[in-house]
């Protein structure tokens, strides 16, 4: 007995590796398409950046560095797991150059500042801009091998690979995470996780990264609550089996326990800087309303009729009457859809579950206060998931991408994302990218950043609610397949 130790322990190590490498590196038809996919994000993520949010990240870095945690300067206005993921890269960053290397401050981009109010004259080192989108580039993998590994299970190898292509290679996940440089992707990656834990009965990860997701953007909470109903109405519904009501109450417990283990950041945070809740409570004032949504189309409607982008008083008080209430839609639409799950056969529980999701998500972002552009992320995944069902999803994925990409770039042009290739190589003068930024801001080249965005909010807010309707009633479909006939 004592001999065969090592022998088994070597298997056992084997296999740990066997299993690691199968969810690093899934399937070998994949190798173009990972290579392919990680070499466009490290070729474009040191060069590009978008000011106005790049520069919060890092003085929330270089303050946790400091010891004055993410919060030091009250710059970093955000959740605080992303500033702890950030903090080992960042050190070994601080290593090979000081910190206050990192930013440069530019004169000559305060007045753009003033005018377009989404530039910021500090602009980050190259070597900053990749360390801080490393783990975004990363995270954007993870949840291909994600989507890769769920839609070989509920379908088979040749689906899981298209899916892993359109979501690596879409322009528009390279374009949040190593142009833009937003960390919307790692909670992305956390509710993926998350459904996916759900859908192999592994209710206490399933709770744990809900948790993480909450600790780094705070609308993972609405995909907590629809899986914590769900599990409540199964122990609901087999209350007269006694054999099974153990473990059905087991359950939603272990969920909660891992969903309170995941936030504890959070709660750490305040309780190590009580002053953080005054912080808190003014971003979620923030009276700031439109983007790719319904309140988006009535601020178009607005620059169409009246030329103006400021909504009158009266539809001001609808929207901020229908947001304070929208919370309860939610919570309704997610026990009617756990009704309708529930009601149905045992064997559709999970496409209930993935569709049920994804509809979760559209109504947050249709009825929300904002929907900025790279919010369209959180649905992307879960649109995808539903593209094995119904092949029409697909569609509305590519549109989503386009629009997610046309409507950033509509903002201040796609000349504001290269401040960084400006100041550090000098490739492109920084005066005419102000120039640029400044005269397609205010119209001066015919059609104003207000203008340009028209047609992508249309087109964005068109293609949620078609992922909202029934198959059956897609009129798109039924016009596609009218046309077919003919």
């Amino acid at each position: 007995m004592e001999g065969g130790r090592p022998g088994s322990e070597l298997s056992m190590s084997g296999n740990l590796l066997l299993r690691i490498k199968d969810v690093l590196y899934p399937d070998r038809k994949l190798l173009w398409v990972i290579i392919a996919g990680f070499a466009i994000r490290i070729a474009v993520a040191p060069w590009t950046s978008w000011t106005y949010d790049t520069y919060p990240f890092y003085q929330g870095i270089v303050d946790q560095l400091a010891g004055l945690g993410p919060y030091g300067h009250m710059v970093y206005s955000y959740p605080p797991a992303f500033n702890f993921i950030e903090y080992p890269f960042s050190i070994i960053l601080s290593l090979f150059s000081d910190p206050t290397q990192w930013v440069t401050f530019v004169p000559s981009m305060v007045e753009v500042g003033r005018v377009t109010n989404m530039v910021v004259p500090a602009v980050t080192s190259p070597g900053f801009n990749l360390t801080y989108k490393l783990p975004l580039i990363l995270a954007d993998y993870l949840c291909a091998v994600i989507l890769y590994q769920f839609v070989r299970k509920i379908r088979d190898e040749e689906s899981g690979r298209r899916v892993f292509i359109l979501w690596f290679l879409n322009p528009f996940v390279i374009f949040v995470s190593s142009i833009y440089g937003n960390f919307d992707v790692l909670a992305v990656f956390l509710t993926l996780l998350a459904l996916y834990a759900m859908y192999s009965h592994r209710y206490l990860s399933a709770g744990l990264a809900v948790g993480l997701g909450v600790a780094i953007k705070l609308y993972p909470l609405y995909l907590g609550l629809f899986c914590f109903a769900y599990l409540v109405g199964q122990l609901i519904i087999n209350l007269a089996s006694r054999d099974d009501l153990r473990d059905r109450l087991k359950s939603p417990i272990l969920f909660m326990i891992g969903a309170i283990g995941g936030a504890s950041s959070i709660v750490i945070s305040i309780f190590l800087n009580p002053s953080l809740m005054v912080f808190i409570n003014g971003r979620m004032s923030n009276n700031d309303m439109g983007g790719i949504n319904i309140w988006g189309l009535l601020r178009t409607g607005n620059v169409l009729l009246n030329e103006s982008s400021t909504l009158p008083q009266d539809e001001f008080a609808l929207v901020n009457t229908v947001t304070s209430y929208l919370m309860f839609l939610i919570l309704f639409l997610i026990l009617l859809r756990v009704f309708i799950m529930l009601r149905s056969s045992h064997e559709r529980h999970e496409e209930q579950m993935i569709f049920g999701s994804m509809s979760v998500f559209l109504v947050l972002l249709l009825f929300q206060p904002v929907t900025h552009a790279h919010y369209l992320l959180w649905a992307l995944p879960f649109l995808l998931l539903c593209s094995v069902y119904q092949h029409r999803f697909e569609h509305i994925v590519f549109a989503l991408s386009v629009v997610g990409v046309v409507f950033w770039i509509a903002l201040q042009s796609y000349m504001a994302f290269l401040y960084p290739l400006s100041v550090y190589t000098g490739a492109v003068p920084t005066d005419l990218i102000n120039q640029v930024v400044v005269d397609y801001y205010t119209g001066s080249g015919g059609i104003s950043a207000e203008g340009a965005r028209i047609i992508p909010t249309v087109i964005g807010v068109g293609a949620l609610m078609l992922a909202l309707l029934p198959e059956r009633l897609d009129p798109v479909k039924r016009l596609t397949t009218l046309l077919r006939r003919r």
